[in-house]
């Protein structure tokens, strides 16, 4: 399983490694941007495709149709996460209503 935490530090180091060589030497890190631009496009659509996978399995595990443990205990912490976030949702609205 991806570890979105792992890939989101892993994008951040590169970028400031980037962010160093152009720094340190322009024509360097001139020749480098296109490929370091195309490594973190790349990345870029891992990112987004690992959350379309999550979000696919979390309808699948609405539908009782995911039988993996694992991915049970983190649909259930997710649906867990959205019933908590609800209850300030709807203290904002009654806030705001009030005013």
């Amino acid at each position: 399983m991806v570890d979105l935490k792992k890939m989101i530090h892993s994008a951040e180091v590169s970028l400031v490694s980037l962010l160093k060589v152009l720094k340190e030497d322009p024509i360097y890190g001139g020749r480098l941007k296109n490929l370091k631009t195309k490594e973190m496009g790349f990345e870029r659509q891992k990112f987004y495709l690992v959350l379309e996978i999550g979000r696919t399995a979390y309808r699948l595990y609405y539908k009782n149709q995911i039988t993996n443990p694992e991915l049970i205990a983190l649909c259930k912490k997710l649906k867990d996460i959205e019933v908590k976030a609800k209850i300030y949702h709807g203290t904002e609205r009654r806030l705001k209503s009030r005013e």
